[in-house]
């Protein structure tokens, strides 16, 4: 079974900007907010109807920062999807199979979309 969602995404903190000269307790206080954020975006999604046994996640996202830097994103959908929701068993290579970030101009400025694809039975 294939089930997949999009989710819009808050703008991401860049990944520079995130560990340059923060406070271990000021990354940790955001994070926890941003997740929060992210939890009520993939709730309004709805869960997947079956067991997940792998998933990849696909960004699309029209930002002025290093492509790779929006790798936040990824990881706050991964976290909330494995500790907060407990959609997915793990984030580990077996499960989480591919991520992919693309800069899509026709998206508005700092815009940020995610599609998750589940699979499993």
């Amino acid at each position: 079974m294939v089930h997949s969602i999009i989710v819009s995404l808050p703008k991401p903190t860049s990944l520079n900007e995130y560990y340059a000269g923060k406070h271990w307790s000021s990354r940790s206080r955001s994070t926890k907010q941003i997740r929060g954020i992210v939890k009520v975006l993939l709730l309004e999604q709805g869960q997947p109807p079956f067991s997940v046994d792998t998933y990849s996640i696909s960004l699309r996202s029209n930002g002025r920062t290093d492509i790779d830097n929006r790798i936040m994103a990824i990881k706050w959908l991964n976290d909330c999807m494995e500790k907060d929701l407990k959609w997915v068993r793990s984030d580990n290579p077996k499960v989480f199979k591919r991520f992919e970030i693309e800069q899509v101009d026709e998206l508005e400025k700092d815009e940020f979309q995610a599609k998750i694809t589940f699979y499993g039975r």
